[in-house]
């Protein structure tokens, strides 16, 4: 009974974890501000990304205004990014780093 529960704890804890993907050469085709901030990219994030978004970190904190800002001088001058994010079970994907070339 006792390894049954622990189990099914253990199952629980690893399905409600988060993992890391990376897409590079993506081209901005959304960026805005809702509660946080987000991007969304022609070619498609290669996870089941919620609404094909990857949110920003809360806005308050320095490296998601830094993100934003290196998001938006991408946009504006057509460059292509990479995006690294986590995946939250749920498909809630939030970026953890932003490169653009």
């Amino acid at each position: 009974m006792k390894f049954a529960s622990i189990a099914i704890i253990a199952l629980a804890a690893f399905s409600s974890q988060a993992f890391a993907a990376e897409d590079q050469n993506r081209t901005i085709s959304g960026l805005g501000v809702q509660g946080t901030g987000y991007v969304q990219v022609k070619e498609g994030f290669s996870q089941a990304c919620q609404f094909g978004t990857v949110y920003l970190p809360d806005l308050s904190q320095y490296n998601a205004r830094a993100m934003m800002a290196l998001l938006v001088a991408a946009q504006t001058r057509g460059a292509l990014v990479t995006v690294s994010y986590d995946v939250a079970a749920s498909g809630y994907c939030t970026a953890n780093k932003i490169q653009a070339q």
